[in-house]
């Protein structure tokens, strides 16, 4: 087993349960009160949903290549992911003059840092 790839699977785990349950009443059921067009409502929605089943299915996937010593292309991409996403959100706290606005990034920072560990380290 590679300890890395698991560390950075429950992290994006966390992410995951994260974005579904306390992500749900910070952001989303804001943003849905917001929306009277229908169809904007239901695209939100359907991203938000995307979105958790991308962080699901990324941990998942790590556990999965962690447990079965695989440290192959799917652990790289998933790591360039959540690096990409920590860019996004730190880029976006910095443009609101809170380096923690967003603090998400850290998380995200982690899982890629932790992933490309196990991937280095094998």
């Amino acid at each position: 087993m590679n300890g890395w790839i698991a560390a950075s699977g429950i992290l994006a785990a966390a992410s995951a349960a994260g974005h579904a349950i306390a992500g749900r009443t910070m952001f989303l059921q804001p943003i849905r009160t917001r929306l009277a067009d229908p169809v904007h409502d239901s695209v939100v929605l359907g991203m938000w949903h995307f979105i958790t089943a991308q962080f699901a299915l990324s941990s998942l996937a790590l556990l999965c290549c962690a447990y079965g010593n695989r440290t192959d292309l799917a652990v790289g991409l998933i790591a360039a992911q959540f690096a990409a996403y920590a860019a996004i959100n730190l880029i976006l706290s910095l443009r609101l003059g809170n380096v923690v606005k967003f603090a998400q990034w850290i998380l995200f920072t982690a899982v890629a840092a932790l992933a490309a560990l196990g991937l280095i380290l094998g």
